[in-house]
């Protein structure tokens, strides 16, 4: 199976960077969802309550994490500025990590409308700012299963797109292997336009609710540490 796209999300619910190639290890993809905007609750957000994350893009540099504000603001937060301890909340399991100075983040949360932090994963922390597993993968043929118009890939904010089905149990690279837990279940966020950041409407959800028992994708362990690149193929068993 060929891998069409690497996909990673510095911040989580924020947009993606797409990669050429990425190193992939025991916590997933590199720079994937190693940040987190965080409500006062401390709980981590997500499109499910501020569908306006999906307007933020996210770059990472050599010191620094860039954020654009659907154009309308950008603002630089130095990783050095990330010096309060503190944990988050990810579907109730604690993940640490340390937050900015909510002071550098007036603008965000104007924009948002709403009290929030930002914070950057520990180097300590067991796991990223994700969900459940490391590495969502997404196939072609899911997609096409699938067959709404208007309702491209995006949608599903894989990390790793593959050409072809998704009846597999592991896939091995040449450098690194993943190895399938569990389907992934869908929620409101597929309803969500990853341009806009406007609901628009019922679909993927009801028709993955009727059809395909409300999942799309499938979350992965990491098997074999290692890199994987656009466009090597994956033995799949």
């Amino acid at each position: 199976m060929r891998v069409l796209g690497l996909y990673v999300y510095p911040v989580k619910a924020c947009r993606a960077l797409s990669l050429e190639h990425a190193a992939l290890g025991p916590l997933g993809l590199e720079q994937d969802r190693g940040f987190a905007f965080v409500a006062a609750d401390g709980r981590a957000l997500t499109q499910r309550a501020q569908p306006l994350l999906a307007t933020i893009a996210p770059s990472l540099h050599p010191h620094a994490l860039h954020l654009d504000f659907g154009g309308l603001l950008q603002i630089a937060v130095s990783f050095a500025e990330f010096v309060q301890s503190t944990s988050v909340d990810v579907w109730g399991k604690p993940v640490p990590a340390r937050a900015a100075p909510e002071s550098l983040l007036a603008k965000a949360a104007d924009y948002l409308g709403m009290q929030l932090r930002l914070a950057m994963l520990e180097p300590r922390a067991q796991r990223a700012f994700v969900d459940s597993q490391p590495v969502l993968v997404t196939s072609t043929g899911m997609l096409s299963a699938l067959g709404i118009r208007g309702v491209g890939m995006d949608r599903f904010r894989p990390n790793v797109v593959l050409e072809g089905t998704e009846g597999w149990r592991s896939l091995e690279g040449e450098n690194a292997s993943l190895e399938r837990v569990k389907p992934c279940g869908r929620c409101e966020v597929t309803t969500i336009d990853q341009g806009s950041g406007a609901k628009s409407g019922p679909e993927p959800l009801r028709t993955l609710s009727e059809r395909f028992d409300g999942n799309f994708g499938v979350y992965c362990r990491v098997a074999r540490a290692g890199r994987l690149r656009r466009g090597e193929r994956l033995a799949a068993s």
